[in-house]
Formats: C-alpha cells, sequence, structure tokens
C-alpha cells in the first residue's frame, strides 16, 4: 500500500500493461491471429497494438463487435430521372408518327392508285452487333444473409454459393509472357509482397502491397515511397490490375460486409482505370493443420468469401483466377511443404503463383 500511495502512476502503468499483455496472450490465437510477433523483439502486448492499427481491438474476442464498415450508398435519383426522361421520350415518339401517319393517309386516298410493282427479295436485316453490358450489371444476389449466430462466432457464410467460381471458370484463358505484366498493377497484402520479392514480376509491374493490409484500407493507404493507389493511378494509365486481400479480413465483420467493401473497390478501381483489366485473386487458403485447429482462420471461412468475390467477375472487364488450384493438396488446402507458417508460400513456391497468372492471361 505504501508503494501505491508514493508511486500511483507506476501502479497504474504496471496494471495497464498486464492487461494488455493479457489481451495479447488471449487474442494471439484468435482475432489477432495474423499479427506478426516475435518474441525475442517485442513484448506480447505488442500483439494488441499492432491490431488495433488495423481496427482490431481486444473486445471483438467476447462480444462480437466488429469496427466500422463503410456502407455503400445507392443514389436512386439519377435513376428516377432517368426513368422520367426516358418515359417523355417515349411518349413524344409515339404521339408524333401517328398524327404524321393520319395526313399521309389521307393525301394517298384522294390520289389515283399506281400498278403494284412486283415486289423484289428484301435484303436480309444485319444483325446488331454486340455490346458490352454496363459494368457492373448482373451481378448475382446472395441466396441468404449471414445468421446473428454466425456473426457473433465469425463464421463467414457462403451465402453465394459456386454460381460465380463456375462463371468465372467458363472464361478461357490464354498463355502469355512476362512481357504482358508491363502495364500491369498489382495490390496486396504480406502474400503479395512474397510474389513481388521471390519473382521477377516485379521487373515488369508495379506492386503496391503491404502487410496487414485488408480491403478495408487498400484505397486509403500510403504505400512507403509510391503514395495511393488513386495516385498511381492517375499518374500512370495501367492496363491490368491485381488484387488478392483478404485473409486478415476473417475475423472482421461478416461476409456482406466484406463483399461490400470489396464490390466498392472494385468499381472504384474501374472507374479510375476504366480500359484497364481487373484480376481478382482467390484468396489463398491455409494448411490443414492451421485449417482444423483455427475457429476463424480456416478453410471455410475463405471459400466463402471467395465464392463471394468470384461473382464480381463478368468475364469482360472483371476476371477471377484461382490461385489455390497451384499450392494447394489433394484435400485442398495449402501444400504443407509449400509454408513454414502454415499461412504464407516459401519464396520458391511463389514461382508457382507465378505460373498460374502467366497462364491466365486475357488478349
Amino acid at each position: 500500500m505504501k508503494l501505491l500511495k508514493r508511486s500511483p502512476l507506476f501502479f497504474i502503468i504496471l496494471c495497464t500493461g498486464l492487461l494488455f499483455t493479457i489481451a495479447g496472450i488471449c487474442g494471439k490465437n484468435n482475432i489477432y491471429g495474423e499479427q506478426e510477433y516475435d518474441p525475442f523483439k517485442a513484448p506480447l502486448l505488442s500483439i494488441m497494438f499492432a491490431g488495433i492499427n488495423e481496427d482490431i481491438y481486444p473486445w471483438q474476442m467476447f462480444a462480437g463487435i466488429e469496427g466500422p464498415v463503410e456502407a455503400m450508398a445507392i443514389d436512386t435519383t439519377e435513376s428516377d430521372a432517368t426513368a422520367t426522361d426516358a418515359a417523355a421520350e417515349e411518349e413524344t415518339k409515339i404521339s408524333g408518327p401517328q398524327e404524321e401517319g393520319q395526313g399521309e393517309e389521307g393525301a394517298a386516298a384522294e390520289e389515283t392508285p399506281e400498278p403494284t410493282p412486283t415486289p423484289t427479295p428484301a435484303e436480309p436485316t444485319p444483325e446488331p452487333t454486340p455490346t458490352q453490358a454496363p459494368f457492373g450489371e448482373g451481378r448475382p444476389e446472395p441466396l441468404r444473409e449471414s445468421t446473428h449466430e454466425e456473426y457473433l462466432n465469425h463464421i463467414s457464410a457462403d451465402i453465394y454459393g459456386d454460381i460465380g467460381i463456375t462463371k468465372a471458370a467458363s472464361y478461357e484463358f490464354q498463355q502469355v509472357d512476362e512481357s504482358y505484366f508491363d502495364d500491369a498493377l498489382f495490390i496486396g497484402d504480406s502474400r503479395t509482397v512474397g510474389l513481388r520479392d521471390y519473382t521477377d514480376l516485379s521487373e515488369h509491374a508495379d506492386f503496391f502491397c503491404e502487410t496487414s493490409l485488408t480491403i478495408y484500407k487498400v484505397m486509403e493507404e500510403d504505400f512507403k515511397n509510391m503514395g495511393t493507389i488513386k495516385e498511381a493511378l492517375e499518374n500512370k494509365d495501367y492496363g491490368k490490375i491485381y488484387i488478392m486481400v483478404g485473409i486478415n479480413e476473417l475475423g472482421r465483420g461478416t461476409t456482406e460486409d466484406f463483399m461490400s467493401k470489396y464490390t466498392e473497390v472494385i468499381d472504384t478501381l474501374h472507374e479510375l482505370e476504366p480500359e484497364a483489366k481487373i484480376f481478382i485473386q482467390g484468396i489463398l487458403r491455409v494448411t490443414g493443420d492451421k485449417d482444423r485447429s483455427d475457429k476463424i482462420f480456416n478453410n471455410a471461412n475463405i471459400n466463402a468469401r471467395n465464392n463471394a468475390i468470384a461473382t464480381l467477375a463478368d468475364n469482360q472487364q472483371v476476371f477471377y483466377i484461382e490461385v489455390n488450384e497451384v499450392v494447394c493438396d489433394e484435400e485442398g488446402n495449402l501444400n504443407s511443404n509449400y509454408t513454414s507458417d502454415q499461412i504464407h508460400l516459401l519464396g520458391v513456391y511463389c514461382d508457382l503463383w507465378k505460373q498460374q497468372l502467366l497462364s491466365h492471361g486475357v488478349i
């Protein structure tokens, strides 16, 4: 008690540090499972601070309370005005020709009819040239909503099924060479950092990738010495944009939250670079051991979110590439021989990822 009275500030700091350490320990195998931690370089409480930097707070372990997710506002003003203008224009088209037709018909009745000429075969009407559907039109709707129970337990509900995966797989990609990536931009988290560092793609493409990057921060992130993605797209024309994020977001929100923000990002990329092809890469799975032992970072949650983002592919401007095909074992889990931490690919196996991209070109 004497120590408490003499040094109350020290006691408060000690208790606070203890609480933060407990939060780091509890969260290490839960919501902070993706935070990098070296016990020889940092105390356990640093895990919690790294998580807070990604908007992942300690109480999410207990109450299922998620960080704020920006919702997409739907502006109906323009569509209502467009519909009204279209209706008025249609009415004008209908009423105008009727009056003209009546006048021409009356005048023709007063004239002497001429002999009917022999009809000549009519030329076939040319088929209309197919036009590309407006961007984002016809995207599948979810089959159901996530339940409250799924939300509380951080379960990513598979609310889309395989409709997007099936459609994306129907597209016939082509083999390309490395020069194909000369006008490409890669966006991603620590896994894309590996693709940049352990392949030669960085000699051709630009990489905007950062450890712990999420879909919720990707457009606001200020990448070291490069600025934001928006600034990059304003300063340079890209013909292809590749994106892979999603592993760090598994402990946050629902499939709907993730899908809403992912859709917003894809639409923003198209708005900023309308001529570019956008390639959504499926989130890489984890190993079988990680899948069986982790309630959040498991392949059921990853597959559910991949099924969702695959529905954004229209096979015209947006394409879905399944990288898991070349890095997973026969059970569909990340091959344990290809990783040292059950999540990230070893450098030598990043070439498998690169080869998959080379066989999935769009010309």
